[in-house]
């Protein structure tokens, strides 16, 4: 992916849909075939084909924090395509100052990347999570690097999207990542995680087990940080 522009939607959607519906190397928002790579998390980013983590990678080498998310526990990795919703959303804010501006890869390195290393701990869980069959639909609560709660939840699912099919008994399951932004209220619902309370982020690929700890990868629409 080219780092110092912004994508275009056409491309956007196409790797989208390469990424998601490619049934050799993993189910969509199931486990891993073969859950277990002789990688670093680090690595095994690096080497996806697709490429769809080169620019968070640029990042996290720029800022010297390779050792970050090749620490035991577990990364909820955020591709690409998050960083670039991020600089959209961040161009559409700089362009009512003065509407040539631009928001780039290079805009984060010059100005941000103090704030792109503290808050990758956003997507970093000590601990180093359990298969999806002890992730409950109620959601499980974890701590982030920030020592701040998130919530991982294991849910059915009736869109076709997703696997569904109605000529079978049994719905399929997805996991949720859900970064809270207010304190949650005793027995809550997951499904009533929404903002400002928190965001719900669906997972594309759960449970890689790298040689340095667990793997999850968001979905492609996810924004960097949870900018709004």
């Amino acid at each position: 992916m080219k780092k110092q522009i912004i994508f275009g939607a056409i491309l956007v959607f196409t790797l989208f849909g390469i990424a998601s519906c490619n049934k050799e190397d993993y189910k969509v928002g199931g486990d891993l075939h073969n859950p277990n790579v002789n990688m670093t998390t680090y690595d095994y980013l690096k080497s996806n084909r697709f490429g769809l983590f080169d620019t968070l990678l640029l990042l996290v080498d720029r800022a010297g924090i390779k050792e970050k998310i090749n620490q035991k526990g577990t990364f909820v990795a955020p591709t690409d395509f998050a960083i670039n919703n991020y600089l959209m959303a961040r161009t559409r804010i700089e362009q009512l100052k003065n509407p040539f501006s631009t928001w780039t890869v290079d805009s984060i390195i010059k100005y941000e990347l103090a704030r792109f290393a503290d808050s990758l701990d956003i997507y970093i869980i000590k601990d180093e999570l359990l298969p999806n069959s002890v992730l409950t639909s109620n959601g499980t609560l974890f701590r982030n690097a920030k020592d701040a709660v998130v919530v991982l939840s294991y849910e059915e699912t009736d869109d076709p999207n997703l696997g569904y099919n109605t000529n079978s008994s049994v719905k399929p399951k997805i996991v949720y990542f859900s970064y809270i932004n207010q304190t949650l209220p005793p027995n809550f619902n997951v499904s009533d995680i929404v903002w400002p309370i928190g965001e719900r982020t669906r997972v594309q690929t759960s449970n890689i087990q790298t040689t340095t700890g667990s793997l999850h990868v968001l979905t492609n629409s996810h924004t960097l940080f949870y900018f709004r």
